[in-house]
């Protein structure tokens, strides 16, 4: 790997990079390379990333877009890693997990405190830090329980949405996240929700009537589907109207998906459960500042505990130490007590044994602060109960007390609607 190095790609390495695109998932299809290039576009300078040799031959890319994440109902940065591939001629040579590291330092020194994607290579992304965080879910319901929602909804009655409501979706969406205090979601810019509100394969409605009568949906129909891509209802009445609209179309499909919250207000409202076909799209998550994340990231407010943690984060140094972990009033903070450099960090458990490779001692408090790596420290903070961690070999030392602080501070049941 001496002869390997990571650098920006520039516009002149397009080309390249979609032939390795090509050779490692197929050629792109209708109108697909102009949404590729766009893409690309936008994370140029700075958020693409390659790997080349010593002749400068492009060998590896990937990208890690900027995202505004909800996390306790609060909003951080997040990079959204996207279009990782590598050229298949140059697999086994450590190509892609040289990427990665750079998309991580790289996100680190741009001020994205958290990283998501979605795994297409689960132990490519586990060797640099990541772990499963949440599900992208999608329900599916009879078009006609939707549609009987109308009965609840005290006569309101959405207008066709366009472009120019697109602030009026965002401030809805941010005050529903709050409200809910969600955890994963994404909020979509005022300039991404102009662009949905100017596709016509989209069907957008909205609510302005004040008074818990605000919302809006965002929904399409083909194959004789009905698909929900978000929905927001300031009150039970506008959140029945807004379903009782895509359920409306049950004459010319009779099926409705939605890839919303699990405990979408929706569910309480319809007559029907959701239909067999529910499904779950996995993706995985790392921390990449801990104080920053720590200091963004909601908590619930009758929350008060603190524990101490060690760790380890090979990726990421600034990451690695012995650190207080608090939460009062609703705030989050991670105090360095000392670094590695200084002694103070024992190691982190072993992160190569997966689910079934865990050592006896892994289960074990053993004392002293609760020791983690990167993988253990974004399972924390995506919920895993730290008897979970234990029992996969990503968490050690510590005591019962520190667990139930941890458990606490974190408790969170994390989901995405946006697949990237």
């Amino acid at each position: 790997m001496s002869d390997l190095h990571v650098r920006d790609i520039t516009e002149a390495d397009l080309p390249a990079a979609l032939t390795i695109r090509s050779r490692s998932f197929g050629p792109l299809g209708p109108g697909g390379q102009t949404w590729w290039e766009r893409v690309a576009k936008e994370v140029i300078p700075g958020r693409m990333l390659g790997v080349v040799d010593g002749n400068d031959t492009l060998l590896a890319t990937g990208r890690a877009r900027p995202y505004e994440q909800v996390w306790g109902g609060r909003h951080l940065r997040m990079g959204g890693i996207a279009g990782v591939y590598a050229e298949p001629s140059a697999r086994g040579r450590g190509v892609a997990t040289l990427l990665m590291r750079g998309l991580v330092e790289r996100m680190a020194q741009l001020g994205d405190v958290v990283s998501c994607l979605f795994p297409t290579a689960p132990e490519l992304y586990r060797s640099v830090g990541y772990e499963v965080g949440g599900v992208q879910p999608r329900y599916s319901y009879a078009a006609h329980d939707v549609r009987a929602a109308r009965a609840r909804s005290g006569g309101l009655r959405p207008r066709p949405a366009g472009p120019g409501d697109a602030e009026l979706f965002r401030s809805l969406m941010r005050s529903d996240q709050e409200r809910h205090g969600l955890s994963g979601p994404m909020l979509p810019t005022v300039e991404t929700w102009r662009e949905h509100l100017e596709d016509e394969e989209l069907i957008n409605y909205v609510l302005d009537e004040g008074d818990g009568g605000r919302g809006f949906v965002s929904y399409s129909l083909a194959e004789e589907v009905l698909t929900v891509e978000e929905l927001v209802g300031e009150s039970a009445e506008a959140t029945a109207a807004l379903w009782a609209v895509v359920g409306s179309g049950s004459s010319a499909a009779p099926t409705v998906r939605s890839y919303l919250d699990p405990r979408d207000p929706g569910r309480l409202i319809f007559g029907g459960m959701p239909e067999v076909d529910v499904r779950e799209h996995v993706w995985m998550l790392r921390i990449v500042d801990l104080p920053g994340a720590m200091a963004a990231r909601g908590f619930s407010p009758h929350v008060t505990a603190s524990a101490e943690i060690v760790l380890d984060d090979p990726e990421v140094p600034a990451n690695s130490a012995r650190w207080e972990i608090s939460v009062a009033a609703g705030a989050g903070r991670a105090r360095k007590l000392s670094t590695r450099s200084e002694g103070a960090a024992d190691p982190a458990p072993d992160e190569s044994a997966a689910s079934g490779g865990a050592s006896t001692a892994a289960y074990g408090m053993g004392g002293g602060p609760t020791r983690l790596g990167p993988r253990g420290m974004a399972g924390l903070w995506c919920g895993w109960t730290m008897s979970r961690l234990r029992a996969a070999g990503l968490a050690s030392g510590g005591a019962l007390e520190s667990d139930r602080a941890l458990d606490a501070m974190f408790a969170c049941t994390p989901f995405m609607t946006e697949y990237f």
